[in-house]
């Protein structure tokens, strides 16, 4: 499953200022001095962070070997329940992780330069990722370790585990920034915001729907990425897709200009895509290999990815478009979470395995404790000296 490592394989999030682009974990703010701090998009990544810890959370107790620590579910239709819960949030919630990246990322680059934008980069993701790929990740795989070399179990268990995404966005960031010195001596033009039209929208979906059906017949949902642990690769095309499709809605101005309706017209595509799309692909191979069942499998997440963000995004900006104390301090801290939740979700599943109860119950006790336990440490964490200036 999506930020998983698995048990033999190694396996957004831009911190966002006031001009920086967006990852899980940092508050967006305005992306230049003369736009409005986006609350809504601060709001709108404390839920996909919840996300994340909970499909982590679930990915523990699902029976699925896409963890640090798993266990066998006691029950077929809590897996199976499990299992629809973790297939549902990867069809979207990393895109829509990349797309508020790729909003965040023209506004970074216009205000530092090339230079302090990819310099930023590397320190507030290449840092973590680092740290993550060469300590923490092994850390997190010690209860694995038997008889053998240390050095051997050493060498099988570094990776960037959930921290793929930092990796992916350390490229797209890279690759935007040569777009733009490449391109630098083009004028720019200004625009009026205005919002898609629903055959853009209806294009993007198609076009996206084919690409991943295509790459899916070599590389199928659920294949990693030896050596670099990229989990999803059969989620590529959507990744850059919607990282790209941010940077021009941030000129365009489309997260502001998306009208209600067209919200409404996304959770409908949504709701539409899953009940006919879905049935048809787990009748089947849905995984890839071109099988039709996979085109349906690619048409719904496709579908379902661009109907659901256009549906939260009118949502959050029509009625969570503030933030109290409460909410700027998840907000500042999502990122954090992010890099540290790993450790807080296996701890919890082994402190819970001494228990004798059903899976659903260690699950929603699990669900209950770590989330809170996780942003709780957040702030602490970010107080250590010199680990404000990367998380």
């Amino acid at each position: 499953m999506e930020n998983a490592p698995h048990h033999n394989d190694r396996e957004g999030l831009q911190r966002a200022d006031t001009t920086s682009a967006v990852l899980p974990g940092t508050s967006p703010s305005q992306s230049t001095a003369s736009r409005p701090r986006l609350w809504f998009v601060d709001n709108l990544r404390i839920l996909l962070i919840s996300l994340v810890v909970l499909h982590h959370t679930a990915a523990t107790y699902s029976g699925i070997p896409a963890w640090y620590y798993t266990e066998k579910p006691t029950s077929g239709v809590v897996a199976l329940g499990l299992t629809v819960f973790l297939l549902v949030n990867q069809a979207w919630f990393m895109g829509a992780f990349f797309l508020l990246s790729g909003y965040f990322t023209p506004g970074a680059y216009d205000r530092k330069g090339p230079r302090a934008f990819l310099r930023d980069r590397l320190i507030r993701l290449g840092v973590p990722l680092v740290v993550f790929y060469f300590l923490l990740n092994p850390i997190l795989y010690a209860g694995f370790y038997g008889s053998g070399s240390p050095l051997d179990f050493y060498l099988h268990t570094i990776g960037s585990g959930p921290l793929w995404f930092v990796l992916a966005l350390l490229v797209l960031d890279g690759s935007y920034a040569a777009l733009r010195l490449a391109t630098r001596k083009r004028p720019a033009r200004s625009r009026t915001p205005q919002p898609p039209t629903y055959p853009m929208v209806i294009g993007f979906v198609l076009v996206l729907a084919l690409t991943t059906y295509v790459l899916r017949i070599a590389i199928p949902v659920g294949f990693t990425v030896p050596v670099i642990g990229f989990p999803s690769s059969a989620y590529l095309p959507q990744y850059v897709s919607f990282f790209v499709l941010g940077t021009v809605a941030y000129r365009r101005g489309w997260f502001h200009a998306i009208t209600a309706r067209m919200g409404r017209v996304g959770l409908g595509m949504a709701i539409g895509a899953t009940l006919v799309f879905l049935p048809l692909a787990l009748a089947g191979r849905w995984e890839g290999h071109g099988t039709l069942s996979s085109l349906c499998y690619a048409l719904w997440d496709s579908t379902f990815a661009v109907g659901i963000v256009l549906a939260l995004l009118t949502c959050f900006r029509r009625r969570l478009d503030t933030q109290g104390p409460l909410r700027r301090y998840l907000s500042a801290h999502v990122f954090t979470v992010y890099v540290i939740h790993a450790f807080v979700v296996t701890a919890a599943g082994y402190a819970l395995s001494v228990l004798d109860l059903p899976t659903l119950v260690k699950f929603a006790i699990a669900a209950v404790v770590v989330l809170p336990v996780c942003f709780t440490l957040a702030g602490p964490i970010r107080r250590l000296p010199g680990v404000r200036h990367v998380l």
